[in-house]
């Protein structure tokens, strides 16, 4: 009986196991392979909207929007979030041209018409946005441009990445972003799957390894926004946000140098402030991105 009994747990036991195994693997899977749309092609969205595309260091062609303005500021690369697309920061960007900055936007790695199977979470992202910054800098119409950067989610931690490792990038805007992808993880599994970051969180992001192919444990944006400075940097951050808590924010301040500045937003959820007050919000990027970026010369 006994050995009957502890055989039945061992059983149980290996069972439990399996299934842990088998749904953080599946999450993994899902995690670094965003549900993909295609954007419009850029003549059906506005008239002076451009698609471009350009090539990352890793030789792959993402695909964008390229949106000119007569005498430029600056231009500013404007990156979105995980699972979304170019499109959802369309209105953002808008108004930023509005205020007379040229804009690229584009589609990350995975995502939208950008080649690329799997999304490693910003840490590859951020080689995109450097991409991007690359482009901008080789367009005959921007030739003594400053250039800055605004990423939302995602898109903010590739931008702080990006920031601190491209020297060519002159101010930085990071929405909602994560400190570490430990952080996101677990918030994650509390807000959106009610699962405990233990031992879940270590096991996706294995997984997510293996997939990917690439070290996603490093992606800690924490570990790198000091290099920043003495570059401009502008935290944005609602108080409401479940899904990555505002202490990703508060240790990503406490990390950086100056200039350094943080605009915690109350009752505004993750990544939503641009929506929800999109006044405000277009005001403070403006005005920090005027006194950050040097004016072209004419």
């Amino acid at each position: 009986m006994r050995r009957a009994f502890w055989l039945g747990v061992g059983l149980g036991g290996a069972a439990a196991g399996g299934a842990l195994l088998a749904l953080s693997a599946y999450m993994a899977h899902v995690i670094t392979r965003p549900r993909r749309s295609q954007p419009a092609a850029a003549r059906e969205v506005a008239a002076e909207l451009e698609d471009v595309t350009f090539r990352t260091s890793d030789g792959l062609t993402l695909h964008g929007w390229y949106w000119p303005t007569p005498q430029a500021r600056a231009a500013l690369v404007v990156a979105h979030g995980f699972g979304m697309t170019r499109v959802e920061l369309l209105e953002l960007a808008r108004g930023l041209r509005s205020c007379g900055y040229a804009i690229l936007l584009f589609d990350f790695r995975a995502h939208g018409a950008s080649e690329g199977r799997r999304s490693t979470m910003g840490f590859q992202e951020a080689e995109d946005i450097v991409a991007g910054v690359h482009f901008l800098r080789g367009h005959p119409d921007l030739r003594g441009c400053s250039i800055g950067v605004l990423g939302i989610s995602m898109g903010g931690a590739a931008a702080l990445l990006a920031t601190a490792r491209e020297p060519a990038i002159g101010a930085v805007v990071a929405d909602s972003a994560f400190a570490t992808l430990h952080e996101v993880a677990a918030g994650g599994l509390r807000a959106l799957y009610r699962l405990p970051p233990f031992p879940f969180a270590p096991l996706i992001v294995h997984f997510g390894e293996a997939l990917t192919g690439h070290r996603i444990a490093a992606n800690r944006p924490v570990d790198a926004v000091a290099a920043i400075a003495p570059r401009p940097l502008l935290l944005i951050h609602g108080v409401q946000d479940r899904l990555i808590p505002l202490s990703n924010a508060q240790a990503l301040y406490a990390a950086a140098s100056a200039p350094r500045e943080l605009w915690v937003v109350p009752d505004v959820g993750h990544a939503s402030a641009h929506h929800q007050m999109p006044d405000e919000y277009l005001a403070r990027v403006d005005t920090f991105f005027g006194r950050a970026l040097t004016p072209a010369r004419p």
